[in-house]
């Protein structure tokens, strides 16, 4: 088994009743939707989560703009049988708002 962690920008599309996901991204330029399950520690931010709080966004307020992700990629190996991927959705980040470009003075 081998087990990875990519960051990914994207519209994430969250059920929280069933725990799964899914993202709508690009990678190398090819549009790509990944689907998986929303790992527990996340799922229980999304179900206790309170509108104004400052915490994790409202599951159905998600997809409203794009959102940086970290997804947890399992691939499994196993004997005569094809590799397995599976995803889950560990973390939800906001998109930085680009700022100024820093002055040449200032460096």
């Amino acid at each position: 088994m081998d087990e990875y962690s990519n960051d990914y920008i994207g519209t994430i599309y969250v059920l929280p009743q069933s725990h799964a996901f899914e993202l709508h991204t690009t990678i190398h330029g090819t549009a790509t939707v990944i689907t998986g399950t929303v790992a527990q520690p996340l799922a229980q931010q999304l179900a206790d989560a309170i509108p104004g709080s400052g915490g994790v966004a409202d599951p159905c307020q998600l997809a409203l703009r794009p959102r940086r992700v970290e997804v947890v990629t399992r691939e499994l190996h196993e004997r005569h049988r094809a590799p397995r991927k599976m995803h889950f959705l560990t973390r939800v980040h906001e998109v930085e708002e680009q700022g100024r470009p820093v002055p040449l003075s200032a460096i």
